[in-house]
């Protein structure tokens, strides 16, 4: 193999990854605050550039470990924006209790009320292949991983 081709086979192995300092390969990992409103309600404030992909996931964590939620489902209360619970943040808040024009959905986009994951489909985002470990924290700092 040329060493154009192992450099090339090299960089596509580690481009979704962090190098530290050291060279040493590193899981990018985002750290999302959940803010409980309610026994059924809570936000998922956006951190560590965490896209719709790490939210969904993030409320998967929270309604699968802290909430205990295994059968059931998690809506989109309010589509992403102005957090409620963080002042100058976005964030999105979340229920396990049906909203109005709710349905299923099939993309992990954040912009829409009313749609809707299973609590289990929801925290199997967080197993990917791409190299990033959600995790959250909660109000009293303490850190619930998936």
């Amino acid at each position: 193999m040329s060493k154009s081709l192992a450099l090339a086979a090299l960089l596509a192995v580690l481009t979704p990854l962090n190098v530290n300092a050291f060279g040493i390969a590193t899981l990018e990992t985002f750290t999302i605050p959940i803010v409980p409103l309610d026994k059924t309600t809570f936000e998922a404030i956006e951190a560590d550039g965490a896209g719709g992909t790490q939210m969904w996931c993030a409320a998967g964590i929270f309604a699968t470990r802290v909430l205990g939620i295994t059968n059931g489902e998690i809506y989109i209360k309010q589509a992403r924006g102005p957090s409620v619970a963080a002042q100058g943040r976005k964030g999105v808040v979340f229920t396990t209790q049906e909203v109005p024009n709710a349905s299923k959905s099939y993309s992990q986009g954040v912009q829409t009320t009313g749609k809707s994951f299973s609590a289990g489909h929801a925290h199997s985002l967080c197993f990917g292949s791409d190299f990033r470990v959600v995790r959250i924290r909660l109000p009293n700092g303490q850190i619930v991983r998936r």
